[in-house]
């Protein structure tokens, strides 16, 4: 019997980090965060080395945020719970909080002023588009707003464009303005000194940025240190970069179609520098030819999250 099956189920690790984020309502960011920097929670690793939260866990971070919105430095609920977990939990059981629902909705449709976004964009009125983007954020923290305002969105507007129901300029103008805002929050963010970088680079001839920008963007708000090549990278460049800084790891955007001898190729290109520095690929090339890159001892990533638990940052101690 596993030792699983013998813990109470509030005990239990079950729910991925993703999970603990929208039961708990709060981001990614600070679920990570508050147990990394704060030691608020401790979560199991899975056998794929993934972090597992348990209910007592998702409690902790409940009551948590409902203190810190009552002006309560992390640091002091924190530290609370450290010296009375146990008389912590008992009073959240005895006061019977319920769990938030969910509140951000998938389906970009439900935005505000969804209409008037898509019309903007399709007449090419990019003030009146920010405009209404800035409005349907309001109140959340610019991460969440990325997640659940402007990558829906912007999603949404891609199936338009493949529908000709908006042109192609309009589109792009679209993934402009929000691909300004990512990089001006990233600049405001400020970048750690004295930290080996990661490098981040979209493959040769892949225009596709917005989810390594995305990438970027929570990186950043890890305190890891960024060098962000832009679209379009020849694989010489980012070696070319590798001898100059010394970065802790590499991760390339692969989205744009690669046929299997170019897939090889690229995979060989790429093998070789991994031989000096963890290498890690995302995108929907890099899912579709991930038997290519594996084989040749790369790292294929599905989403941000499990970018965020690669054992390369995650044991790098930021």
């Amino acid at each position: 019997m596993s030792s699983l099956t013998i813990l109470p189920e509030h005990k239990q690790p079950k729910y991925s980090v993703k999970q603990a984020s929208e039961m708990t309502g709060l981001t990614l960011n600070q679920v990570r965060l508050w147990e990394r920097r704060y030691k608020l929670v401790a979560p199991q690793r899975a056998q794929n080395g993934y972090r597992l939260y348990s209910q007592e866990d998702l409690d902790l971070l409940r009551y948590a945020r409902t203190e810190t919105q009552k002006g309560i430095s992390i640091q002091v609920v924190a530290d609370r719970v450290r010296d009375d977990r146990q008389g912590v939990l008992k009073q959240l059981r005895e006061e019977k909080r319920i769990t938030p629902r969910k509140i951000f909705a998938s389906d970009p449709r439900r935005l505000p002023n969804y209409d008037l976004m898509i019309h903007a964009v399709g007449n090419g009125d990019p003030l009146k588009f920010e405009h209404l983007l800035i409005q349907a954020q309001a109140g959340k923290s610019f991460a969440e707003a990325l997640r659940t305002v402007d990558l829906p969105i912007l999603a949404r507007i891609g199936e338009l464009t493949t529908r000709n129901e908006i042109n192609i300029a309009g589109s792009h103008l679209a993934s402009a303005i929000i691909r300004r805002r990512i990089l001006a929050h990233v600049q405001n963010l400020g970048a750690p000194k004295g930290s080996r970088p990661v490098i981040l680079a979209c493959a040769p001839m892949d225009y596709h940025e917005l989810g390594l920008l995305c990438c970027m963007l929570e990186l950043t708000q890890q305190l890891f240190s960024t060098l962000y090549l832009g679209p379009n990278v020849p694989l010489t460049e980012i070696s070319h970069y590798c001898d100059k800084v010394n970065p802790l790891a590499i991760l390339i955007s692969v989205i744009a179609p690669l046929e299997e001898d170019a897939a090889r190729d690229m995979a060989g290109q790429l093998a070789a520098i991994n031989k000096h520095v963890p290498i890690g690929l995302g995108g929907f090339e890099a899912e579709r030819r991930r038997s290519i890159f594996e084989a040749a001892g790369l790292q294929c990533f599905k989403s941000i999250e499990d970018i965020m638990e690669w054992d390369v940052l995650s044991n790098s101690g930021v």
